[in-house]
């Protein structure tokens, strides 16, 4: 299979609305909304991502989303209150976030606001060359700022990253191999030769990048939208 860069592509588009049940769709105007905007974050990760050898742990997910939260929070009109700990949602995910669950996460009802990221990936692999075997890991975080108390979706953003492992099939063990790196084949470096699980260590790189990403294209997104303080 041969590997493709997301780099060379267009920017994408956010499929969060794909996951969310119960939400009214994003309007075709932009909102404009009170600031500072106070919000919760919460990260999600479909059952089918579990099944891959790439998929985070729940404290991997934790720190995704500290990620985010420090990226939004670059921004003086963006305070995120709370971090609910991570869920996992049914099969691929589509449709498996309801407004209800959401509503119920923020219990009290004093918090309004709630964004909501998916975490999901896809991978190719290639004989690099004999006996190199390259896995590249595109890792997306889909997004969504939903009103709570309407259910309605206010912005939706995406961010992605692609990181890429090599292991040889043989003469494991190296002291050059496996290791990672970023998207562009190297001989000389830079690489990181990993110490422990390969691919957890794939998963991890490529969906800290995918939260970094997101984070601040969401925080330029969001910026018209808030009004300057005083």
């Amino acid at each position: 299979m041969v590997l493709i860069s997301l780099s060379a592509c267009a920017a994408p588009s956010s499929r969060i609305t794909e996951y969310l049940a119960g939400v009214q769709p994003l309007p075709a105007e932009t909102q404009q909304l009170a600031s500072p905007l106070v919000a919760g974050l919460i990260v999600a990760l479909p059952e089918a991502e579990l099944a891959k050898p790439t998929a985070p742990s729940k404290e991997a997910l934790e720190r995704f989303a500290q990620r985010v939260q420090k990226e939004l929070q670059a921004s003086p009109k963006v305070v995120i209150q709370r971090i609910f700990p991570p869920v996992t949602i049914p099969g691929d995910g589509s449709g498996g976030l309801s407004l209800d669950r959401l509503r119920e996460t923020a219990q009290d009802g004093t918090l309004t606001k709630m964004i909501v990221v998916v975490a999901s990936s896809q991978t190719a692999s290639k004989l690099r060359f004999f006996p190199v075997l390259e896995t590249q890991l595109f890792a997306r975080m889909d997004a969504a700022l939903v009103d709570l108390p309407t259910g309605r979706v206010l912005l939706t953003e995406v961010g992605q990253e692609d990181y890429v492992l090599a292991e040889t099939l043989y003469y494991t063990g190296s002291i050059s191999y496996p290791r990672l790196y970023y998207r562009t084949w190297t001989v000389a470096g830079p690489f990181t030769v990993v110490d422990g699980d390969p691919h957890k260590a794939l998963g991890e790189e490529a969906f800290k990048g995918a939260a970094d990403q997101l984070g601040m294209r969401f925080r330029a997104r969001l910026s018209p939208m808030l009004p300057a303080a005083g």
